[in-house]
């Protein structure tokens, strides 16, 4: 594991249990900057890395992404080139992610399914990513505004 998802892994785990997250005199101010830099590898995650902006983002008539409506949902931009496999039509909103909790956001991300086993439509990939890059893209994605 590489020494950054090992301070994550170990931010993440502190944070769960509620044990302070101590570095050096200053403990008040650390957290708040972690918290930043957990939020900011995962939207470097969802937008650069994963691209799940590229569907759960609206887009402008000239078919950029509207960045004032980020992951609030969207018509699926790309048809099924499969003629009889199910296919989703629309990328849900996820902003917030107010309908779903954070186990079922981890399961999702790190194995594919959600808590209950169900798997989403194609073309939502059967996203793997290691536990702390997960645990930052629902921090990411629980900071933006639900609509």
């Amino acid at each position: 594991m590489k020494p950054m998802a090992k301070l994550l892994a170990l931010v993440c785990a502190a944070a769960s249990v509620g044990l302070p997250l101590a570095r050096g005199n200053d403990t008040a101010s650390a957290a708040p900057a972690e918290d930043a830099a957990l939020t900011e590898r995962g939207r470097y995650i969802a937008n650069d890395v994963a691209m799940c902006v590229q569907c759960h983002t609206p887009r402008d008539p000239n078919g950029d992404l509207d960045d004032t409506r980020l992951f609030q949902g969207a018509p699926m931009p790309v048809e099924s080139p499969f003629g009889r496999q199910p296919w989703a039509t629309y990328a849900p909103a996820i902003a917030g992610t107010g309908h779903l909790t954070d186990e079922d956001l981890r399961a999702l991300l790190t194995t594919g399914r959600r808590t209950t086993g169900q798997a989403p439509l194609a073309p939502m990939p059967p996203f793997r990513m290691e536990e702390p890059d997960a645990l930052a893209v629902i921090a990411y994605l629980r900071s933006l505004p639900a609509r």
